[in-house]
């Protein structure tokens, strides 16, 4: 499997609708910084298209499939305002809220420790 190093930066991402006809959904782990501890299954589309501006105002469309797709729909969400946990349905929202309230302790004692050993 050929694997490309997506690095870079794109302004004002909008995501391009998917035709019905085109969407594939694929449920991963879903759960980030924002939202410490708990990971629950998220369905984001297999195939992204973002359409913004790069660093120097020039028109810039991004396409991504699999984990690339996800993590565009991933940082588009958070421009927008929404977490992980908008994407679920409440019943497993408020389980991985309370997951999170149960365990954030221990992931911020963990992630102080990590800090140390990295100087910070």
């Amino acid at each position: 499997m050929l694997s490309h190093r997506h690095v870079g930066h794109i302004a004002n991402p909008v995501l391009d609708e998917v035709p019905a006809s085109d969407r594939r959904l694929v449920e991963e782990p879903g759960g980030r910084l924002s939202v410490p501890g708990p990971c629950r299954p998220v369905p984001r589309l297999d195939r992204a298209v973002v359409r913004g501006r790069d660093k120097d105002g020039h028109p810039l469309v991004i396409e991504g499939r699999g984990y690339f797709a996800r993590c565009l729909q991933h940082e588009t969400d958070h421009l927008n305002g929404q977490l992980y946990l908008n994407r679920l349905s409440k019943r497993e929202r408020q389980s991985a809220l309370r997951e999170m309230w149960d365990t954030q302790d221990k992931v911020f004692a963990r992630r102080a420790s990590a800090a140390k050993l990295l100087g910070k």
